[in-house]
């Protein structure tokens, strides 16, 4: 964002919205997370790089919003049986750029950068995990949604424990 008062405005409540879903996920309201997404929404956490076509390329985690919807009824169910005890997490967002998108008509678009680390924890193992985190949001009746989500993790080219949550 270059300047000017309503760029400002933007980002900020870009920021913030990014500090809510990661606050979202450390309280494990995925119920209220889901919400954050557009119908049309997709996530995903390439392996091996940085990669640019998850129809072509092994991922980690390669989801649209209903697949989302399905982890988040099988977290809230207690039957994840990866999820038991539930993982706690820490999510630090930072470094938060954000760009408009291409024009889509009535409407506004962002493509943001930011930095995540998540710190898990469970019963004896403590995980750390830091990626380079783009979403694609859109402003529609005037909330934010994400419309996609892509997380590379830094070291997604080693051998990695279960993910089991969501980054």
């Amino acid at each position: 964002m270059s300047g000017g008062l309503e760029e400002l405005i933007d980002h900020h409540r870009i920021e913030q919205f990014l500090f809510l879903e990661a606050r979202l996920i450390d309280e494990r309201r995925f119920g209220e997370w889901i919400e954050l997404w557009a119908d049309d929404g997709t996530y995903w956490v390439p392996a091996n790089g940085e990669h640019s076509d998850p129809e072509r390329q092994v991922s980690l985690i390669y989801d649209n919003r209903a697949r989302l919807q399905t982890r988040v009824e099988r977290f809230a169910s207690g039957k994840a049986y990866s999820q038991q005890p539930p993982p706690r997490t820490a999510h630090l967002v930072g470094s938060v750029t954000a760009a408009d998108a291409a024009d889509n008509g009535p409407e506004r678009q962002w493509v943001v950068r930011s930095v995540v680390r998540v710190a898990e924890s469970r019963p004896g193992h403590r995980v750390d995990w830091c990626g380079h985190v783009t979403h694609q949001l859109v402003e529609r009746d005037g909330e934010l949604r994400i419309v996609s989500k892509k997380v590379v993790l830094v070291d997604n080219d080693q051998e990695l424990t279960t993910i089991d949550f969501i980054l």
